[in-house]
């Protein structure tokens, strides 16, 4: 692959020149969008490491938080030498193998912070292992991509409460007595479970008439 070596304002060619001297990370904090016009444009909110963020332009609308790749002022673009401002660069500008023009501003990974340099190639996602806390939450492990986390399944009890709770928040008095039975049930269970003495009315009831 032909890329330009050297630095802005006196570059080395070798063959055509391609890719930029200087692409960095940037990341997305806020998006404002205009929809006024025939051509819809977003106005972008991005930190690439430096004191103060860019107000950068794009076509193509972008997420906040997403990760996308800045040309800085001075850089050298394909055979443009010394951009005057920043600009946001495509997968064809960078010269990424299979890239193709007009789908938007070339995106990186979690991998990547601002500041940091773009790669010569386009990074590939990274599978991250689901990570499940104590409340159920999943969370995709530091520093990857989340594609492919699965969320775990529920048990018949929480299946069963999940439907008590829709039908209770419709009105349903009978779903909504079984939902307060169920969760004192599941309440008894953790404290027994912690090793606390626990017995429910019918239970103690019971225990004295065999005294």
């Amino acid at each position: 692959m032909s890329k330009r070596e050297g630095v802005a304002g006196a570059p080395t060619l070798s063959e055509a020149p391609v890719g930029c001297s200087n692409a960095v990370c940037g990341l997305v904090e806020a998006v404002e969008s205009n929809t006024a016009g025939k051509k819809k444009t977003h106005k972008l909110t991005v930190n690439v490491g430096e004191e103060a963020p860019l107000f950068l332009v794009s076509t193509v609308a972008v997420d906040i938080g997403a990760r996308i790749v800045v040309a800085l002022a001075g850089s050298s673009v394909g055979d443009a030498d010394n951009i005057p401002e920043p600009i946001i660069c495509d997968a064809v500008m960078l010269g990424w193998k299979g890239a193709v023009s007009g789908s938007g501003p070339a995106m990186l990974t979690k991998t990547f912070g601002p500041g940091d340099s773009a790669p010569d190639e386009q990074p590939k996602a990274v599978k991250a292992a689901a990570v499940v806390d104590k409340l159920g939450n999943v969370d995709a492990a530091d520093g990857v991509e989340a594609l492919f986390v699965s969320k775990p399944k529920q048990t018949k009890e929480e299946k069963e409460m999940a439907k008590l709770e829709k039908a209770a928040a419709k009105g349903d008095a009978k779903a909504a007595t079984k939902l307060q039975h169920l969760k004192l049930r599941q309440a008894i269970a953790a404290k027994r479970a912690a090793g606390e003495e626990v017995f429910t009315d019918d239970e103690l009831e019971a225990l004295k008439a065999s005294e």
